[in-house]
C-alpha cells in the first residue's frame, strides 16, 4: 500500500508539472535573462554566435555601386560622331567615362582595290547605288584600299544586309568573320541630371544604332 502511495504522488507530481510547462507562455526575454544567470552558457552561445552575425554588418558598410547612364554600343564611323556628340554635351570629365571593348564581328565589304582609280570608281558607283554609309581602309596590309560597309556582332545581321545591298545592285560585297575586330565604344554618364538624360536622349535621333540604359557604373578598371 505504501508503495502505491508513493507512485501516485510521483505521477501527481509529474502531472502537475508537465501541464504548467505546456501553459507558461514563451518569453524571448525571459528565456535570455535565464541564460544570464550561467556565465558558462553565455560565454558558449557567444562564442557561436558572434561570427554569424558579424559579416551583415560588413557586407551592410559597403557603398551601393553609382547609378550610371550607359549610352552605345558604337562601331565603325560612328565612334567618331559619337565622340563628337557627347563632347559637344561638355560634360563633367569626372562624370564621364569611355569604354572600349574589342569583340568578334562580321565585316560586309568589298575586297581590297590595287589603285585610287579603281577606288573612286567603284565609290562612284556605291553612290550611284544610293550607298553613303562606307569608308575606304587606310591602314597598311591586306586590307588596305577595301571599301568597308558594315560592322556586326553577328552573321544573321551581316548577311541581311548583304542581302539588301545586293537587291540594290552591289554585287561585289561579301561577309568576312574577324576576330577582335569589332571595336564598340560605349559612354557612361555618372548620376546624370534630367537635363543630361534630355540631351543625350536627343542624339537617338542621329545614332538609330545606339541605345540609352540605367546601370551600374563600371568600375575604373573597366574604363
Amino acid at each position: 500500500m505504501r508503495l502505491l502511495l508513493i507512485m501516485l504522488l510521483v505521477v501527481n507530481l509529474g502531472f502537475f508539472a508537465f501541464h504548467r510547462f505546456l501553459n507558461e507562455p514563451v518569453d524571448a526575454s525571459a528565456q535570455i535573462a535565464s541564460l544570464q544567470i550561467s556565465p558558462e552558457k553565455i560565454r558558449t552561445v557567444t562564442s557561436e554566435v558572434a561570427p554569424a552575425v558579424s559579416a551583415p554588418v560588413a557586407a551592410a558598410s559597403s557603398p551601393a555601386p553609382a547609378a550610371c547612364v550607359e549610352w552605345g554600343a558604337f562601331g565603325g564611323p560612328d565612334v567618331a560622331r559619337a565622340d563628337g556628340a557627347i563632347a559637344a554635351l561638355a560634360l563633367p570629365a569626372d562624370t564621364l567615362q569611355r569604354r572600349v571593348v574589342d569583340i568578334d564581328g562580321y565585316w560586309v565589304h568589298m575586297p581590297a582595290l590595287k589603285t585610287k582609280v579603281e577606288v573612286d570608281r567603284k565609290l562612284g558607283e556605291l553612290k550611284a547605288l544610293g550607298v553613303t554609309d562606307f569608308f575606304v581602309v587606310q591602314d597598311a596590309g591586306p586590307w588596305r584600299n577595301a571599301v568597308s560597309l558594315g560592322l556586326f556582332k553577328s552573321e544573321d545581321a551581316a548577311n541581311s544586309e548583304l542581302e539588301r545591298l545586293r537587291k540594290i545592285g552591289v554585287r561585289s560585297a561579301l561577309v568576312t568573320r574577324r576576330e577582335k575586330f569589332l571595336k564598340q565604344v560605349s559612354f557612361f554618364v555618372r548620376e546624370p541630371s534630367a537635363a543630361t538624360i534630355a540631351r543625350i536622349t536627343e542624339l537617338q535621333r542621329d545614332f538609330p544604332a545606339g541605345e540609352m540604359k540605367a546601370v551600374n557604373c563600371p568600375l575604373a578598371a573597366e574604363k
